[in-house]
């Protein structure tokens, strides 16, 4: 090779642009980042008795999802064309952003306040418990070994947390009331869960996910100006008189527990498969723990960590997945 041919290739060289950096390496490690998330929404049941302080369950919840559903709008006017929505998908969506949102999180929120955010993590855990028995009982797959054994193992971990040990005395335990509304949040999520997929066969999961926020926060909104049974003073009353640390707390579940978290869990899906990203579903409830614990000294006794435990463990024999299960439930 001659000398005028090695020059005029480095010449070239120097005009060729540099490849940009992936958006994954832009955003670091997805693991990392997946880790963030089950950070977020495990502390969301701590963030979410600090907001309580100050206002009615109701009113969190509104608070919380107009501003996640201004981010969301945002996010999808600047998606533009991939974010375009069927018209005659519209009752879907009110149905889901409904039940998902407006309901789901009205009860999760008075749930709270009569029991602790430890065992709201643990309980909530068993959500896919849940989503598998609904498959059972619409004959959407066979019952197997495997998962009857699953759900009943979560089953009982789940009344170990709640009784705590004491099965005679179960409606004399303090957070009965408490437990039992995370556990009807629970199943409303399992049927979410198998609900969803009518929209997310056709949509970005994100895409469909910003959709039911932004339904579900305009279901909200008027609460937050017309006297309900729901809720003994409306958010524009108490508005003017809640601290910095509550707005901090709806914000931080705005942000992160559901724009960022629901970003990052989506990006998992399409980088890593839904299958390893669900598995990162399992840490919530330990951070859940965590943070209950930490912040509100939430008792942590063997009965909550054995049951715990279990329900973790039967939530993940439950979905062991075989090959040709049916494609209604994931």
């Amino acid at each position: 090779m001659s000398s005028s041919t090695a020059v005029s290739k480095q010449v070239n060289n120097r005009d060729i642009p540099a490849a940009k950096p992936s958006l994954w390496k832009k955003l670091g490690n997805i693991h990392l980042l997946l880790l963030t998330v089950t950070i977020f929404w495990g502390t969301s049941y701590v963030a979410a008795k600090i907001g309580m302080h100050e206002l009615l369950p109701l009113n969190l919840a509104i608070i919380r999802f107009v501003i996640a559903a201004v981010l969301f709008g945002l996010i999808l006017l600047v998606k533009r064309g991939s974010a375009r929505l069927d018209t005659k998908d519209l009752p879907r969506f009110c149905l889901l952003g409904f039940f998902a949102i407006t309901l789901y999180f009205h009860i999760q929120y008075t749930g709270l306040q009569y029991t602790t955010s430890t065992n709201a993590g643990l309980i909530m855990a068993t959500a896919p418990v849940f989503a598998a028995l609904f498959c059972l009982l619409t004959k959407k797959e066979t019952v197997s070994r495997c998962s009857l054994l699953g759900i009943s193992i979560a089953f009982f971990g789940v009344v170990l947390v709640i009784t705590q040990g004491q099965l005679s005395g179960l409606f004399q335990q303090r957070t009965v009331l408490g437990d039992s509304l995370i556990l009807l949040n629970a199943v409303m999520w399992a049927w979410f869960t198998l609900k969803s997929k009518t929209v997310l066969d056709k949509y970005n999961p994100f895409v469909a996910m910003a959709y039911v926020h932004i339904f579900g926060a305009i279901f909200l909104l008027p609460f937050a100006f017309v006297p309900s049974v729901f809720a003994e003073k409306t958010l524009w009353q108490q508005l003017p008189a809640i601290s910095a640390t509550t707005l901090l707390a709806a914000v931080y579940l705005a942000v992160f527990c559901s724009v960022y978290s629901y970003f990052v869990w989506y990006l998992g899906i399409a980088r890593i498969g839904a299958v390893k990203t669900a598995t990162y579903s399992y840490f919530n409830p330990i951070m859940a723990t965590l943070a209950g614990v930490a912040v509100y000294g939430d008792l942590l006794t063997i009965y909550t960590g054995l049951g715990g435990l279990l329900a973790i463990a039967g939530v993940y024999i439950t979905n062991q997945k075989k090959a040709d299960r049916s494609p209604g439930c994931r």
